[in-house]
């Protein structure tokens, strides 16, 4: 997958990542158990594959120093700014 494919995912699920968790925050105090059950889950898949991306991505950076993988990383910022936005702000 190239580093443009990855950055677009890692832009797209820290989006929903970060919306998700904030949703979750506010289901957990409304003491909406299915709202928090099912962001939940959201949650944590994106959550995997967040982890996945932006680890390969640093080890790159890191050890072999390719900054050519740093746009994954503004992204993943970038994305979830974004989603702490949505979430924030969702009626």
């Amino acid at each position: 997958m190239s580093v443009f494919q990855l950055t677009a995912i890692m832009f797209i699920n820290n989006i929903i990542f970060i919306g998700f968790r904030t949703i979750n925050i506010k289901a957990i105090a409304e003491k909406n158990i299915n709202m928090a059950l099912f962001s939940g889950a959201i949650i944590h898949w994106s959550w995997l594959i967040s982890i996945a991306i932006g680890a390969t991505s640093m080890y790159e950076i890191i050890n072999d120093f390719k900054f050519e993988y740093i746009p994954i990383v503004m992204a993943s910022t970038i994305g979830g700014l974004i989603g702490t936005y949505i979430g924030l702000y969702k009626k």
